[in-house]
């Protein structure tokens, strides 16, 4: 079994580089395509739902399903990672993305859309996109400098928020004017184009590192597990970031009747005020690498941690569209700088032979604890009215920031 140094900051076989090449090059451009229709598909899921549901329990329940497979499955896809080629891993993950989302577009052409397909749907292709994450967080290690992961994730990741939160929201309601099954046709086409993309890396990416010896995937998904446990600073880092999920998925499971019933605009409106929070992710993509460069990755992430729970009380609290949606852009900044700085600070930290299982590892609670938030917002929702879920997820945001802030505010900042 491979220790966890507690400060090793040990990075995968790639050669030094300035620049970024070719090959990342191909990964962002694929990225961004395959991010056009995840866009698509989350925006329109919860606005899809609406039309057979007011219920938010009920419409929660979509959102936990999307986010059930890296609890069911996200430990045995990193491991699975490990031992395969992640190019191929990725290509193989978009194609089947495709097959899916255009079985799902015949059904709904077809009149039979309801929210337990739509529960379906969501659940499958969260499970194929465990496999597709893992991969590409494990692959890009050997396409780029140690130095240089930050601009690297920071790129990848403004270019998935820009489809994702920007362009996906308001596209996904302009299509489902047209058509219910809409969204979901360009979804499918998006990743048939993306498995083209990546094919195209073949050859070009550096061979991943050799396995010394034969193990079970459950045994490999064990060693991530305690890799990871053993990690003082990526453990709280982990817990951290998994209350930061809960709190925003408690919000977003009830996002679209918040915007309806609350702030009071229809779909259109709905998917411009998505798209306005999104901003603030834009801007969190530009100011990451300056940010990790003077504060450190792990109190970079305490920072942002400790900024939303004010957003979400205050957020909780209006009934104004565009001062909520002002208020909600530092949780898309925060958002933003988040995954595109513990992506990197694990990439830095973890071994490059473990590195798909100890991320799936972490994805296991920080993603996890998403699916529960969806749950306890819908419910809160239920029970206490629909501004309930934001102060439920300023409530927990802030405990989990304080037990945090001793081991985070100590890190040496030139070991992140």
């Amino acid at each position: 079994m491979t220790a966890a140094p507690e400060e090793a900051e040990l990075t995968g076989a790639v050669t030094a580089s300035t620049r970024l090449g070719g090959p990342f090059w191909r990964l962002w451009t694929t990225t961004f395509v395959a991010s056009w229709g995840d866009g698509l598909r989350l925006a329109a899921l919860p606005l899809t739902a609406a039309l057979f549901t007011r219920d938010p329990l009920l419409l929660s329940l979509v959102t936990f399903a999307g986010q059930l497979p890296w609890v069911l499955a996200g430990t045995f896809a990193g491991a699975f990672v490990d031992r395969h080629d992640q190019q191929r891993v990725m290509f193989w993950s978009d194609v089947s993305r495709g097959g899916i989302a255009a079985l799902f577009t015949l059904a709904l052409f077809a009149g039979h859309g309801h929210i337990a397909l739509l529960m379906t749907f969501a659940l499958v292709m969260g499970v194929v996109e465990t496999l597709r994450d893992s991969a590409a967080l494990a692959l890009l290690p050997r396409l780029v400098a140690e130095p240089l992961l930050d601009k690297a994730n920071s790129l990848l990741q403004g270019g998935a928020m820009l489809c994702v939160e920007l362009a996906g929201p308001p596209l996904a309601a302009l299509l489902l004017v047209s058509g219910t099954s809409f969204p979901y046709a360009v979804d499918t086409a998006t990743f048939v184009l993306s498995a083209l993309l990546i094919a195209g890396l073949a050859g070009r990416v550096p061979p991943p590192p050799a396995r010394t010896a034969k193990t079970t995937l459950l045994a490999d998904a064990g060693e991530g597990i305690r890799w990871l446990w053993r990690h003082k600073a990526l453990r709280t880092v982990c817990a951290l970031v998994g209350a930061f999920n809960f709190a925003l998925s408690a919000v977003v499971a009830v996002a679209v009747l918040y915007a309806y019933d609350v702030l009071g605009v229809d779909s259109v409106g709905y998917g411009l005020l998505m798209a306005v929070i999104a901003v603030g992710g834009v801007v969190g993509v530009t100011v990451t690498p300056a940010l990790t460069r003077r504060l450190g990755r792990e109190r970079t992430v305490l920072l942002f941690c400790g900024l939303a729970p004010l957003s979400f009380a205050v957020a909780g609290a209006t009934s104004q569209p565009l001062f909520a949606a002002g208020v909600l852009s530092t949780v898309g900044m925060a958002l933003a700088v988040i995954t595109i700085v513990t992506t990197s600070l694990r990439q830095v930290l973890v071994p490059a032979h473990l590195l798909g299982r100890v991320g799936s590892s972490y994805r296991l609670v920080a993603v996890g604890m998403s699916p529960l938030g969806a749950v306890a917002g819908g419910a809160t929702a239920s029970f206490a009215g629909l501004r309930a879920p934001f102060y439920l997820a300023a409530a927990v945001l802030a405990v989990a920031w304080a037990f945090s802030l001793p081991v985070l505010s100590r890190t040496p900042k030139g070991t992140s």
